[in-house]
């Protein structure tokens, strides 16, 4: 009798657009790899990595901040902006400077843009506003109507145009005006207690991971087409939206991510400000 096959690494995947340069390649067969691959909007990829139901995953930034004593960031991945991402949007009925006191609507799939919010309004803008966290597309086919409300992912880029709301704000285009950093809003993760279990795979599915991301970029007009057939923009646009995404986790983004994490302790976010630890085969052993 043969080997028995090694088991599957579950491996979470975010179910927007942005994460398709990297995904696709996997998920078509291009190129092989050892995952289960688990789909899911951040916050349920966040609550899977939480409970130890995933082996490694693309989770929030402030998932990682939240719970770091459980996990080590992947090298070199992470879904990040050097200015403008455009599906990260507060888009408003006035100003954003004339928001004080007001109900915002924040979406409950994803963390980290509510926390980029809060960090946009509590110390960039020392407004004091209200978040009320619901699902945006319930909201208007109930036909209410907030003063200002965020969207993410394939929602925001779908909701750039909505009538009765002129004022549209792209949030890492607003963090990148103030800090000259880029901003990170998701990274790679594997769980700690995983690292001795995996053994020589955890190389191998780094490897797979960094070869996905280096095919996804050289195959920007496949991934454009194929992100068409979705229906939220034409092959212009998604031409303009992937080149506005960063896939690295260079010096840079590394900077940006500690920036956010130093303003966390200050809205309440953190009771001190979470390290930054990548992994690394000689820091696993060490």
């Amino acid at each position: 009798m043969g080997q028995p096959l090694p088991e599957l690494l579950k491996l979470g995947r975010i179910s927007y657009l942005n994460v398709l340069p990297i995904y696709h390649p996997l998920e078509s067969g291009i190129i092989a790899h050892p995952f289960e691959i688990v789909p899911g909007i951040p916050a349920y990829l966040n609550h899977l990595m939480a409970d130890g139901e995933l082996d490694l995953s693309v989770v929030s930034s402030i998932e990682y901040a939240r719970h770091r004593d459980r996990y080590l960031i992947l090298p070199d991945l992470s879904i990040s902006s050097r200015g403008p991402v455009r599906s990260v949007l507060l888009l408003s009925r006035q100003p954003i400077e004339e928001l004080d006191r007001q109900s915002i609507l924040v979406t409950t799939q994803s963390h980290t843009s509510v926390v980029l919010l809060k960090i946009l309004f509590n110390i960039f803008l020392k407004i004091k506003v209200n978040f009320v966290p619901g699902d945006c597309t319930e909201v208007f086919e109930k036909k209410q109507s907030p003063a200002a409300f965020l969207a993410i992912g394939d929602e925001a880029l779908r909701a750039r145009s909505i009538e009765g709301y002129p004022h549209c704000y792209d949030l890492g285009e607003q963090w990148f005006s103030r800090t000259g950093f880029p901003f990170v809003f998701a990274v790679w993760v594997i769980q700690r207690k995983c690292i001795a279990r995996m053994g020589d795979r955890l190389e191998e599915a780094i490897e797979v991971l960094a070869s996905a991301k280096r095919w996804g970029q050289s195959h920007s007009d496949e991934i454009c087409r194929l992100a068409r057939q979705k229906g939220v923009l034409g092959f212009g646009e998604l031409q303009e939206y992937y080149r506005l995404l960063v896939y690295d986790l260079g010096s840079a983004e590394q900077k940006g991510l500690e920036r956010f994490f130093d303003y966390l302790p200050q809205i309440g976010e953190a009771a001190e400000v979470p390290r930054l630890e990548i992994y690394s085969p000689v820091a696993s052993v060490a």
